[in-house]
């Protein structure tokens, strides 16, 4: 049996650790690492991972944390194509990204070791905006509103 609360409960863990992140009380790396595993915890009790990264996953890269602006492009690594092999699984952990979704400099850097003469990063860009609707790689600029459709819980707007 699943607990459907924990995605948006993490999502609230999410959204402190960016705020901490912004007011650099932080650093990157220890932000990825709380993103990352509050990703881990939702998918070990009910499967849906996104539900933790929801306040960041259509406006934030998942490498360097930058709010990236509207229209920009936000690329996900589960909008590869099937057969882009990596040495490695498309796996958050391994790569050291916070979640899936990278801007266009960051989507460079983390694949381009994987690619070869068939794909290159520039072509990898061109599938997933081929085959992906615009509303899926393109950043809102902006946090959510509410938590996973629900407010946010009472008491954590102190440090806004």
């Amino acid at each position: 049996m699943s607990c459907h609360n924990i995605g948006p409960g993490l999502n609230e863990v999410v959204r402190m650790t960016i705020s901490l992140f912004d007011k650099e009380q932080i650093s990157r790396e220890s932000a990825k690492k709380i993103i990352a595993t509050c990703r881990v915890a939702v998918n070990w009790c009910d499967g849906n991972e996104g539900e933790a990264t929801d306040y960041i996953s259509n406006c934030r890269c998942g490498n360097c944390l930058k709010l990236v602006p509207k229209g920009e492009k936000l690329y996900s690594t589960w909008d590869l194509p099937r057969d882009f092999r990596m040495e490695k699984d498309i796996d958050e952990d391994r790569l050291r990204i916070a979640y899936d979704g990278l801007c266009e400099e960051c989507f460079d850097d983390v694949i381009n070791p994987f690619c070869d003469e068939e794909y290159d990063t520039e072509k990898l860009k061109k599938y997933i905006e081929d085959n992906t609707d615009a509303d899926c790689y393109t950043s809102e600029g902006e946090h959510p509103k509410s938590n996973n459709g629900y407010r946010w819980v009472r008491g954590t707007d102190w440090f806004d």
